[in-house]
């Protein structure tokens, strides 16, 4: 694996949050403002396409049970084996994470300056790996009725999801920077262009 050292001459910031706090819709304003912008969830996808270095090492390890017929990556089997089996959900994170990092050394490397969206940014102690991180946040019942209005889902759902996730509370003291994303979408953007302003 790559080791990554931050480079004096490039900036590389992640942007994480809580569940329905508005990431995408903060990596779409910096898309829109012509920064380049990346997200975890696409890059691991990526790999896990035929032929690809995490395709290629999922299917040695779990076999070509774990296939369609069009040879392509079964998601949703392997989301049960893994949901089912912590050793075999420690055995694709052994895989993924390590091409994951390998993505975003090239990513920091291209880019004099970078946003990348990454999920799981503080449960995996990634943060050491950018110059910077943007953490954003929103009040619960907010995020409640964010999740209810917007993905269909009950308040029971919301809060099953919420208490199997690292707490707000924990992430807010791993952060650098936290943004409160209570109010509407303009007031979320002047926050933004405050921050951008500092570089």
């Amino acid at each position: 694996m790559c080791e990554m050292s931050k480079n004096e001459e490039k900036t590389c910031i992640a942007i994480s949050g809580t569940m329905a706090s508005g990431k995408s819709t903060v990596l779409s304003y910096l898309n829109q403002l012509g920064y380049p912008t990346y997200n975890c969830d696409i890059i691991n996808a990526q790999l896990q396409e035929v032929n690809e270095k995490g395709y290629l090492k999922i299917v040695e390890s779990f076999g070509e049970d774990i296939l369609n017929d069009n040879k392509e990556i079964n998601r949703k089997e392997l989301a049960s084996i893994i949901f089912n089996d912590i050793e075999k959900k420690k055995i694709l994170e052994s895989i993924m994470h390590p091409l994951i990092l390998e993505k975003i050394y090239e990513i920091r490397e291209k880019h004099p300056f970078v946003f990348i969206e990454v999920p799981l940014l503080y449960e995996l102690g990634w943060e050491k790996y950018f110059d910077e991180d943007w953490l954003i946040t929103c009040e619960e019942s907010l995020c409640i009725k964010r999740c209810i209005q917007n993905r269909n889902m009950t308040k029971e759902e919301v809060q099953v999801r919420l208490n199997h996730q690292m707490s707000k509370e924990s992430k807010m003291k791993k952060a650098k920077i936290v943004i409160e994303n209570n109010g509407n979408i303009q007031e979320l953007q002047k926050r933004i262009d405050l921050l951008l302003e500092r570089n």
